[in-house]
């Protein structure tokens, strides 16, 4: 099982009720309904807690930096080939280049990350 986390920051001229509408309703259609032709099996949204002053003190805490982002996604994936070759058909592509162009309508791509990790579960 491989995962897709990608740690995202909302457009500067979008308040965060405006982001997290367009990204709760408008893009998780679009990855419910492009699921099965990019081989996703889950996607998870996490949203930021409303208090930045509960975020800062633990990551004083830890000695830790504190990162302002808006949300975490989760896109699970079979495997790596799976996920790499969804992309080479032609409903792949076009699937992907729908949620790309939709992503530029409320996520800043130049301040959002993106990583790839496989789970080890301890607990």
């Amino acid at each position: 099982m491989m995962k897709l986390i990608c740690i995202v920051k909302r457009l500067p001229e979008l308040s965060y009720e405006e982001f997290l509408d367009h990204w709760c309703y408008q893009h998780a259609d679009l990855i419910k309904k492009y699921a099965d032709v990019l081989g996703i099996n889950r996607y998870v949204q996490s949203q930021s807690i409303e208090s930045r002053e509960i975020q800062s003190q633990m990551t004083s805490l830890r000695n830790m930096t504190d990162f302002d982002f808006d949300g975490i996604a989760e896109l699970w994936y079979p495997s790596l080939e799976i996920h790499l070759n969804s992309r080479n058909t032609l409903e792949g592509a076009q699937a992907l280049e729908e949620i790309i162009a939709d992503e530029k309508r409320f996520i800043d791509l130049s301040r959002s990350r993106m990583w790839y990790s496989c789970e080890y579960t301890v607990l």
